[in-house]
């Protein structure tokens, strides 16, 4: 019974009346309710196949964007990659050079020799690293890579890199305090000649019957004989010293100052710098001298030590003694 009432009831016509304006005669449209419905069904079912197919657009803009993303995070690895690269090889270097000073054998030979900068150019990313850029290069699924993986690698290895080079700085550091060290310790003769006067008491050249303290070592040769700077330095008095005739004074650095005295003439002047070797005057008899010769002093801390020592390596046998 309510089956024949729907079907009825479906069946049933809706009478439009389009009126235009004019003289034109209205027109009327029967329409049966069950069209309606087809129409309305028709119309809901286009609807919602184009929001499928909206939808289905913007899962595609969305994974487009994702891959600009991931070929971004693709780029931002290999990019670290390659820094860590640039730090293997730094290390490296730095341990090459590290390995190179201490075959040296012995300080005297870390301390006289520069060091190098030659890089060695080897080095490279870690096996996690290599394999990751080679899954990207052979056109890999990149999800697969462990990405936070490399990152705590790569994180990892710039720690230990910026531990090596701290390490490899601190020793840099010290062979070249013990350079600048051994070229402000005064060392070599400063003139050719024969030892004529030690340091210590002795007999007063002028009054043989008294002794007196003599600070430092006479050296004697011709007149004009080169005197040269034992250490490098700095030159701090330059001139007439009563006793003493022409005078040059050295400031070493290090608590080191030379004296080169009885000069014929001097070479430098106040203010200039010396290096171990260089001519600062020529031997003469000025002030109170019985002939050519040159007395040089050695003081260390404000005290005059005997020169004697510093005639030869006495740097290293310092450090000899010390170890």
């Amino acid at each position: 019974m309510n089956i024949q009432r729907i079907k009825k009831e479906l069946t049933r016509k809706i009478t439009l009346m389009v009126i235009h304006h004019g003289n034109v005669k209205p027109k009327k449209i029967s329409i049966s309710i069950i069209f309606l419905c087809l129409v309305a069904v028709g119309w809901t079912s286009v609807t919602l196949w184009a929001g499928y197919l909206a939808s289905r657009h913007i899962d595609y803009v969305r994974a487009k964007a994702d891959n600009k993303v991931m070929g971004f995070r693709v780029l931002f690895f290999a990019n670290e990659m390659e820094k860590t690269r640039n730090m293997l090889e730094k290390a490296q270097e730095n341990d090459e050079k590290i390995r190179s000073l201490l075959a040296l054998k012995t300080k005297k030979s870390i301390i006289e020799n520069s060091l190098t900068d030659e890089s060695i150019g080897e080095g490279g990313p870690t096996p996690s690293q290599a394999n990751a850029l080679l899954t990207v290069i052979s056109g890999g699924n990149i999800n697969n890579i462990d990405y936070g993986s490399l990152a705590r690698e790569t994180e990892r290895l710039s720690v230990q890199y910026q531990y090596m080079q701290q390490s490899y700085s601190e020793v840099v550091s010290h062979i070249r305090q013990q350079r600048a060290l051994f070229v402000a310790t005064p060392r070599g003769w400063p003139a050719q000649g024969i030892l004529t006067s030690r340091f210590g008491f002795r007999r007063n050249p002028f009054f043989r019957a008294s002794t007196d303290f003599h600070a430092g070592l006479d050296i004697a040769n011709s007149l004009g004989t080169p005197v040269v700077a034992t250490a490098n330095g700095t030159v701090v008095f330059s001139g007439w010293q009563s006793g003493y005739g022409n005078i040059v004074v050295v400031d070493h650095g290090y608590n080191y100052r030379t004296a080169y005295a009885h000069l014929q003439t001097r070479a430098v002047q106040v203010g200039n710098k010396v290096k171990r070797g260089q001519t600062v005057g020529a031997m003469g008899a000025t002030g109170t001298a019985t002939g050519s010769h040159v007395h040089y002093e050695v003081h260390f801390n404000g005290k005059r030590v005997n020169p004697y020592s510093y005639l030869t390596d006495h740097f290293f046998s310092q450090q000899q003694e010390a170890e």
